[in-house]
């Protein structure tokens, strides 16, 4: 799994103190062995209909703004006790908005 940042300032009307803060989200990346034939796959389907270009992932949690080190905490706390599964794929869905392209459902294999 892997994070994606992008930077922001939040400014706290109060104290007029700036905190630093990012936007994180967890993505599901998959194996080195894939990326090649998904990052084809996206080529193909960019240039026939156009869209912007990204790394293949699935989005476990999405857009959070979090210092830091509120974020390694969530994360590290989110991922105690957890071990990898394989999932089977039950269900396929287009999104309703830009950024979500696609959903499934699945189940513990």
């Amino acid at each position: 799994m892997d994070s994606s940042t992008t930077s922001s300032v939040h400014i706290n009307e109060v104290g007029k103190d700036e905190i630093k803060k990012d936007v994180y989200s967890a993505w599901a990346l998959p194996p080195e062995d894939v990326r090649p034939r998904l990052k084809k796959l996206m080529n193909d389907l960019r240039s026939e209909f156009g869209g912007p270009e990204f790394e293949p992932h699935v989005t476990v949690v999405g857009t959070i703004s979090l210092t830091e080190s509120e974020a390694r905490d969530v994360f590290n706390k989110a991922c105690e006790g957890l071990k990898a599964y394989n999932a089977n794929v039950e269900r396929v869905a287009t999104g309703t908005f830009f950024y979500q392209c696609f959903s499934f459902a699945s189940t513990h294999a």
